[in-house]
């Protein structure tokens, strides 16, 4: 009569022939806790050693099909085991972009955008994105009404950024002091004049935490909602 119980020497044999092909073994610790709608490599063992036992002696199984039999089951563990890996590298980046998201906050940053918040000492900073060459470049500054205040002029530039900064003061060396300014870029090439496109300086204050794939998103003083991907320079 057949029995399910393994001798000490099959089952080192056994363990010996899944350490090489990746499958470990649980411990009895292990075994004892996992729950009964599970197969562990126990039972796989129980079940193999009853199908050997029970084979047609004529027709018995090829080493080639056990060995693939072993192989599906170390197959199934590594996936179980990576699935493990996985959940715990999800776990550390979302702690690593909690932590990166709230490094930003407090920061000043350079985004896309025409309203300019004053520093500390009641002046301004930018740039002016030029989608090609120019020949003369000005920026004008003006304040919440409307009324112009300041007009710089940058000369010509090839394209790209072109910084430009306005200490707050007006032709008479007095600070104006708004805490807000409206930054508008005028381009020249050859004879015509366009618009381009500005970056101003501002503080972020707010860091959102982002689930999934949601991209990190900032609110940045005077501009609003942007995403970590419109940043263009960081101030420290």
């Amino acid at each position: 009569m057949a029995t399910s119980n393994i001798s000490s020497q099959a089952q080192q044999s056994l363990d010996a022939l899944l350490s090489k092909i990746g499958a470990k073994k649980l411990s009895d610790a292990q075994a004892s806790t996992a729950p009964k709608t599970t197969l562990g490599q126990d039972d796989f063992l129980k079940l193999m050693t009853a199908q050997m036992s029970n084979q047609d002696p004529f027709q018995p199984q090829s080493n080639t099909e056990m060995i693939a039999q072993m192989a599906q089951f170390s197959t199934v563990t590594g996936i179980q085991q990576l699935n493990q890996t996985m959940s715990s590298v999800q776990s550390e980046i979302s702690q690593n972009r909690i932590a990166t998201a709230a490094s930003f906050v407090g920061r000043t940053v350079l985004v896309p955008g025409s309203t300019a918040l004053a520093d500390s000492t009641g002046g301004i900073s930018g740039a002016v994105d030029l989608p090609a060459s120019a020949s003369g470049l000005t920026v004008q500054i003006s304040r919440s009404t409307g009324e112009l205040v300041k007009t710089l002029d940058l000369g010509a530039n090839p394209s790209g950024l072109v910084g430009f900064s306005w200490d707050g003061k007006d032709a008479g060396g007095n600070v104006i002091g708004d805490n807000n300014y409206t930054v508008k870029a005028i381009m020249t090439s050859g004879s015509r004049q366009s618009a381009a496109a500005t970056d101003v300086y501002g503080p972020i204050t707010e860091a959102s935490i982002p689930s999934g794939n949601e991209a990190q998103s900032f609110t940045v003083g005077g501009i609003g909602k942007i995403n970590l991907t419109d940043i263009k320079s960081i101030k420290f």
